[in-house]
């Protein structure tokens, strides 16, 4: 008679349902591949939304965020007869007849200390009052205000708006806003943008000295605003945070400048004064 044989319970040589790597190293391959799918879904993504801003005309941007309340507004508004205002409007409308955008610009100014000038959806070139204490020549503010008609021009506003929607509703959906996953990758999909968005203020920048050499017939001034502003914008480019920033920093703008200038064949002249209406001296305090 044939014995069966003896059960010995244990664990199996290999199990292949066991990881046998060290967990940091699994750890870091699919934080890797997390990241890779998300980099590239958000590269597909800002593609496509500048493929789609191309169809939005202009007359159907304005009529889209003429229906938006613009933080601000009643201060627009109060400031319609200020004549730093029109003035500013007249050096917009010169300025057409060198690039037409394809927009009706409107200039509008905001109370505030900071220097800066942004381009908001709709046709409205915004401008802070602090940008008229840095710029001293009228060339030095029209090279300003054509890098923000720039903007219009190759559809930025809209682009850069479009971009930033897509990236936080994709954080959101896949990892949940908030969570420890989206503060490991956000800095990744944050320095894709800054990267993207420097490239689209270098090419206004180059339109704008374009705008400013057809205007005067010189490139003077060009650099004002940029010279005026590269000690504040050192102090706060310290470490990584060039990496991060949406504007290429002031000293790289300057450089860039003088050797677009160089190849372009721009001579660089004296500049005109700014007018009393919009030299501080002149402003309404």
């Amino acid at each position: 008679m044939q014995s069966c044989p003896e059960y010995r319970p244990g664990l199996p040589e290999v199990n292949d349902n066991v990881s046998h790597d060290h967990p940091l190293k699994e750890f870091v391959i699919l934080l890797s591949g997390v990241t890779a799918f998300l980099l590239l879904a958000v590269w597909s993504l800002g593609l496509f939304v500048d493929w789609a801003a191309g169809f939005i005309s202009p007359q159907m941007e304005a009529v889209i965020f003429s229906s938006m309340q613009v933080s601000g507004a009643a201060i627009f508004k109060q400031q319609e007869d200020d004549p730093r205002r029109v003035e500013l409007q007249r050096l917009v409308d010169e300025l057409g007849r060198c690039h037409d955008v394809g927009y009706p610009l409107q200039v509008n100014m905001a109370q505030s200390q900071q220097a800066n000038a942004f381009a908001f959806p709709g046709g409205r070139i915004i401008v802070l009052e602090g940008l008229l204490k840095k710029v001293h020549s009228e060339n030095g503010l029209v090279f300003v205000l054509a890098h923000e008609m720039a903007h219009f021009k190759n559809r930025d506003h809209l682009q850069g708006m479009g971009r930033g929607l897509v990236m936080t509703a994709l954080s959101a959906l896949l990892t949940g806003a908030g969570s420890d996953i989206t503060k490991l990758i956000a800095p990744a999909l944050g320095v894709g943008q800054a990267q993207y968005s420097q490239g689209r203020e270098t090419l206004a920048d180059r339109l704008a000295l374009e705008s400013l050499h057809c205007l005067y017939g010189h490139v003077g001034g060009a650099s004002e605003f940029f010279e005026a502003m590269q000690e504040e914008d050192g102090e706060q480019r310290g470490g990584l945070g060039r990496y991060f920033s949406s504007h290429p920093a002031a000293v790289q703008r300057i450089t860039a400048l003088h050797q677009l200038a160089e190849r372009s064949g721009f001579v660089v002249k004296e500049t005109a004064s700014l007018s009393t209406i919009l030299a501080p001296s002149a402003s309404h305090e």
